[in-house]
C-alpha cells in the first residue's frame, strides 16, 4: 500500500493460529507446492519481506502446511520477478508492498495469483484502471469523507481499503472461496481495514464472493478465472483472485482474524492451489 498509520509493535510473537481442516468439502491442496510471495516494506516501517505479518504468512506457508516458499522483494528487476513467477505454484502478494514497486511486472504469468494490496487492483485490470482509489475510505468518500460531506480530497471512491471494519457478507456461499460460510461474517477480532472495489467499475470477468455490509456495490472477495475479460477486455492468462485481507502495517492480518477469517484464507490458498486440477 502507499499510506498507512504505522503502529508499535511491542512484544508480539510471530506464530499465528493453526488453521483447522476443511469441513466445508474444499479440495485441499497437496503439500509441497512451490509459492512465491512478492513482498514490501510496510511503507517503511520493517525491512522488505521482514514484517510480522510476512514472516507469519510464510511460516504459515511453510510448517503448517508444508509447502516451499520463496519470499521476494517488491523491487526485484520485472524480468527475475517473471522468471520466479512463471516457475512457481501460486503467487501471493500481501499488502506489505508498494504498489508503484510491483506495478504490471506479474500481469503476463500464467501462474495463480492472491491478491492483498489494494492499489494492485486497477494494474491487474481487476477495476477500471481510471477509477478512483481511496486510502483509507468508502464507496461515499475518501479520507472521512461522504458524498453529502466530502472532505474536498475525494468525493466519491471506487476501489480501496475501508477503515473500522470487521465483517464480510458472503454472496456466493457455494462457490470454494466461501469456505462453507454464508451470511454476515465476522473475520477480524478487531476493527481494521478491508479491501474492496465497487460493481461498475470492475472487469467483466469478476465473479463477487464476498461485499462489504453497509456498502453492497463493494465486493471483497472476487475473482477472475483464466481466459476471463479483464477490464480492458484482454482476456486474464491466469486465476487472479482479490482478498479482503488488509493488515494496517500494525499487528497484522493473520493476528487479528477470527476462525472463520483463517478458514476463507485457507480457502482462497487450495483453490487457487488446486484450480483446474
Amino acid at each position: 500500500m502507499n499510506r498507512k498509520h504505522a503502529l508499535t509493535l511491542g512484544a508480539v510473537g510471530l506464530s499465528i493460529a493453526l488453521a483447522a481442516p476443511p469441513a466445508f468439502g474444499q479440495q485441499a491442496a497437496p503439500g509441497n507446492m512451490n509459492i512465491l510471495i512478492v513482498c514490501g516494506d510496510e511503507n517503511g516501517t520493517y525491512a522488505k519481506c521482514t514484517s510480522l505479518d510476512d514472516r507469519s504468512l510464510e511460516l504459515h506457508l511453510r510448517l503448517d502446511l508444508g509447502h516451499r516458499v520463496t519470499m521476494m522483494p517488491d523491487d526485484t528487476g520485472e524480468a527475475e520477478m517473471q522468471a520466479a513467477a512463471d516457475a512457481a505454484d501460486l503467487i501471493i502478494i500481501p499488502e506489505s508492498v508498494n504498489s508503484g514497486g510491483v506495478g504490471t511486472k506479474l500481469t503476463a504469468t500464467s501462474t495463480p495469483i492472491i491478491n492483498m494490496e489494494a492499489f494492485l487492483q486497477d494494474e491487474f485490470q481487476f477495476v477500471d484502471p481510471e477509477g478512483q482509489s481511496v486510502d483509507p475510505g468508502s464507496p461515499e468518500g475518501g479520507a472521512g469523507g461522504t458524498i453529502e460531506e466530502p472532505t474536498g480530497q475525494v468525493e466519491v471512491g471506487h476501489f480501496g481499503a475501508i477503515d473500522g471494519e470487521t465483517d464480510i457478507v458472503i454472496v456466493d456461499p457455494p462457490h470454494p472461496l466461501a469456505a462453507g460460510l454464508s451470511g454476515r461474517v465476522t473475520v477480524y477480532t478487531l476493527p481494521a481495514e478491508i479491501n474492496w472495489a465497487v460493481t461498475e467499475v470492475l472487469a467483466p470477468g469478476v465473479h463477487s464472493v464476498a461485499a462489504l455490509p453497509d456498502y453492497p456495490e463493494a465486493q471483497s472477495i472476487y475473482f477472475i478465472l483464466p481466459g476471463g475479460s479483464l477490464f480492458d477486455g484482454s482476456p486474464s492468462p491466469n486465476l487472479r483472485i482479490s482478498l479482503f485481507t488488509e493488515n494496517n502495517n500494525d499487528l497484522g492480518t493473520y493476528h487479528r482474524m477470527t476462525e472463520d477469517g483463517h478458514r476463507l484464507f485457507d480457502a482462497a490458498l487450495d483453490w487457487a492451489l488446486t484450480y483446474g486440477m
